[in-house]
């Protein structure tokens, strides 16, 4: 793992650790809340038995899941510890939820209906590196929802620029335009159905892994 690679990973887990217990009294916490509808309702459109939800945090989407979907397979997995022992507090025995990393995730190939990463790609320090592995873990066919905070291109200009400096303490690494979320997915062999721009606040995009 290279410097820059584990420097993100660290932050990330730092400040999510801190956060955990009272996160949606965060700003972090009050945006995603903000996202959980519209996530829901890409959801409910899915054909899906199992859904693993990475950067799962607290456990709020893998909850509203179980809780409209009878008979599913839930998982998550977040570099957070603190943040899996709130998600566990929240879903009991009921999902396996791991503490780990989202390019090494620890699921057979081909056995996933369904991955969501709801606010949490902009932390991946490589992610074409994640969305291969979220290929190798879902069935032929299955889908990814991502939904990422979004910025008009002069205010993301700056917003990454200052991700890329040192005091950076977020963890974050990069918002992304549409056309580099799209490029990515087709790079890693998705085919990208829909990307669609929420209250110019946050995108949610959809894509089928490779049949």
């Amino acid at each position: 793992m290279s410097k820059k690679v584990n420097y993100y990973k660290e932050k990330s887990k730092v400040y999510f650790d801190k956060r955990a217990s009272n996160f949606f009294n965060t700003w972090d916490g009050r945006f995603c809340i903000l996202m959980y509808e519209e996530v829901m309702r890409r959801i409910r459109a899915q054909p899906f038995k199992s859904i693993l939800d990475i950067g799962c945090g607290t456990g709020a989407i893998l909850s509203l899941a179980l809780s409209e979907f009878a008979g599913i397979q839930a998982c998550g997995v977040d570099l957070s510890e603190k943040m899996i022992e709130k998600a566990a507090e929240v879903l009991g025995g009921d999902v396996q939820l791991v503490v780990g990393d989202s390019d090494d995730l620890p699921w057979p190939d081909i056995f996933f209906d369904l991955v969501v990463c709801n606010s949490s790609f902009h932390h991946f320090p490589e992610p074409m590196k994640t969305l291969n592995e979220i290929n190798r873990v879902l069935k032929p066919g299955g889908r990814i929802i991502i939904a990422d905070p979004w910025w008009s291109r002069p205010k993301r200009f700056f917003i990454n620029l200052f991700l890329n400096f040192p005091v950076n303490y977020l963890g974050d690494v990069r918002i992304y335009s549409e056309a580099e979320t799209r490029e990515m997915l087709e790079g890693c062999g998705f085919t990208c159905t829909s990307w669609e721009l929420i209250d110019k606040k946050y995108f949610i995009a959809i894509a089928s892994a490779k049949t």
